[in-house]
C-alpha cells in the first residue's frame, strides 16, 4: 500500500485516478486529492518502477520453461533422470 502525503499540507491524500503510460505498467501518473478539507490540494504524482529486489515466482517459471525449451533432447532426458532420482 502506497502513502501518499500531502505536499503542501503533509495531510493524507488518496489516489482518485491512475494514467498507465506504458504497456507494461512499469510507468504511471496518480492523480492525488488531499483529504485535508480546509487545503483541498490536488496534484499529480509519478510512479516509476525502478526493479525488482526478489523475482516473482510467475517469472521464475516462465524463465525456466524458457530454459529447458533451449535443452537438446539428451539434455532434457539427462535433467528427468537427475530429478527424478534426487
Amino acid at each position: 500500500m502506497i502513502k501518499i502525503e500531502c505536499n503542501v499540507c503533509g495531510s493524507k491524500a488518496i489516489i482518485t485516478r491512475t494514467e498507465r503510460m506504458t504497456e507494461d505498467h512499469s510507468y504511471s501518473r496518480l492523480y492525488c486529492s488531499c483529504k485535508n478539507k480546509a487545503c483541498n490540494h490536488r496534484f499529480v504524482m509519478n510512479l516509476e518502477f525502478s526493479h525488482s529486489i526478489n523475482t516473482g515466482l510467475l517469472e521464475k517459471d516462465k524463465l525456466i520453461i524458457a530454459l529447458i525449451e533451449r535443452l537438446s533432447e539428451n539434455e532434457k532426458k539427462a535433467l528427468l533422470n537427475s530429478l527424478q532420482n534426487g
